[in-house]
């Protein structure tokens, strides 16, 4: 059984052809490790490798290699010299191997490497701080044996299979895990004329750290979840804080929503998935009692639009993180831009929280939402109860700082809803122009990176434009050479 580079913390797959068919499962990745586990259900054999899952049509002949990022590609379909019809198997949650930020995306190949393109401009692309942003990926000097990447904004950070951290890009707000300007941080052009920032384009060591095995960012912060469960955060929840400066700036260099150096988030134990927004973040963690469901939603961070909780310190800031036991037992997590959706077993996505665009699944104002219609007054429409945004069997759930969520269907389609238009799109609606997929990786802003079904090459769009998804060249050779990235 050939080895898995890459693998989900925990994840749960509603199969493609098999009515009523769900595998589901829980493990930490390790690369060292090469264990995995056979079950039969219907015709099909599902293998879970790492958190990996395999279909084996027709009882389990060879007819799938794993990929290295938690799908399959299709194989030759064995000795009768006919040609298995392609398997389109999805990961289960959003896939670790990529990642998107704002106009920029990276990707970890099969030996562990990592590729960066897109916007440069404070090194976020892995190469020296440019202007001129990277049509195809390059190699980011420096990171090897990486299992999962993460993108906020303009910073990007890697977890190896030793389970250490490495970060490179903007620090404006910490968001690198040590104090602007050290750590051989460079002098980078601000987005406003004669300011500066401090960047780097090397990956550089997040210290003090326990043996990380997830990680997730978003905006100017990110998040790792520890092999025993507990939730360490750095950077700045929001881009400004209440006072209109950075993170780690003068008074607000301590606080609920900031934390200038890794800080344990005191609340959140036993988590077994992680999910970061612009403003807040959530995790599952374990059922607090017998009557829980399997599991709780435990969210923290801005709570202007019930994004954390219905009841917990309303129009405020969440502190102490605030258990959800009105979620069914969630698979799957994504933190949005002041919204938060969990998949259920079922297929079945609950989101709360704000909805003037859509993203909650129905449309603004309706469904018992509360708020103003009028964006500029405040608060926007949002909705403190989950609300089913997506009844169909959902395999895959990725969301994003642009107020969308993405999903990827048993079969392998995309579809998002939410700011997919400027005018919002409630219901959710195929991605136009992308072939089928395996894996969605997760992403910050509009731009939306997965990655093919047929050949695990890289495709990208961005929510909003009426430009069609793109095939990213991979390095040495042509687009969907499987050499490549991916």
């Amino acid at each position: 059984m050939p080895d898995l580079a890459r693998a989900s913390v925990a994840g749960c797959l509603v199969l493609a052809g098999v009515a009523g068919g769900v595998a589901c499962w829980q493990v930490a990745p390790d690369s060292s490790k090469d264990e995995y586990l056979e079950s039969g259900l219907g015709g099909d054999v599902i293998v879970t490798i790492e958190g990996a899952v395999l279909v084996e049509a027709g009882g389990g002949d060879d007819s799938t290699n794993p990929g290295d990022d938690g799908g399959i590609e299709p194989g030759d379909g064995g000795g009768d010299g006919q040609e298995a019809a392609p398997v389109v198997v999805v990961t289960p949650t959003p896939s670790p191997s990529i990642g998107a930020g704002v106009s920029f995306g990276c990707d970890i190949d099969a030996t562990g490497a990592v590729w960066c393109w897109g916007n440069d401009e404070y090194g976020q692309a892995g190469s020296s701080p440019s202007s001129t942003s990277i049509a195809e990926p390059q190699l980011v000097a420096g990171i090897t044996s990486a299992t999962w990447v993460a993108l906020g904004d303009y910073h990007a950070c890697a977890v190896t299979a030793s389970h250490v951290v490495y970060c490179w890009g903007l620090n404006g707000s910490y968001q690198l895990g040590h104090a602007a300007a050290t750590s051989g941080d460079l002098v980078c052009p601000g987005a406003v004329a004669g300011q500066t920032v401090p960047c780097t384009a090397t990956p550089t060591l997040v210290a003090g750290l326990p043996p990380a095995v997830a990680i997730a960012a978003a905006g100017t912060w990110t998040c790792i979840m520890a092999m025993d469960g507990s939730v360490q955060c750095w950077g700045g929840m929001q881009v400004s804080s209440d006072a209109g400066v950075p993170c780690g700036v003068g008074t607000q260099a301590t606080g609920g929503t900031c934390y200038p150096a890794p800080t344990v988030i005191a609340g959140v134990s036993g988590a077994t998935l992680l999910a970061v927004g612009t403003d807040h973040a959530c995790a599952v963690v374990a059922a607090g009692s017998s009557t829980d469901a399997g599991n709780q939603v435990a969210c923290w961070g801005k709570n202007n639009e019930a994004q954390v909780s219905p009841t917990a310190c309303p129009q405020s800031d969440c502190i102490t993180p605030a258990l959800r036991s009105d979620l069914p037992t969630t698979t799957s997590l994504v933190a949005g831009n002041a919204f938060t959706c969990a998949l259920a077993p079922s297929g079945s996505v609950s989101c709360f929280g704000d909805n003037s665009y859509g993203e909650l699944g129905h449309a603004a104002g309706s469904s018992g939402d509360q708020g103003s219609t009028n964006l500029e007054a405040g608060l926007g429409v949002y909705n403190p109860t989950p609300m089913t945004a997506a009844a169909t069997s959902v395999a895959s759930l990725v969301g994003g700082g642009n107020q969308a969520a993405c999903t990827l269907l048993g079969t392998g389609t995309a579809e998002c809803w939410g700011q997919v238009t400027s005018a919002g799109t409630p219901s959710p609606t195929s991605v136009a122009g992308l072939p089928l997929m395996k894996a969605l990786g997760s992403y910050d802003s509009s731009y939306v990176c997965g990655l093919a079904a047929s050949d695990g090459s890289i495709w990208c769009w961005t929510l909003g434009s009426t430009t069609q998804p793109a095939q990213l060249v991979p390095p040495g050779g042509d687009a969907g050479d499987a050499a490549g990235p991916g």
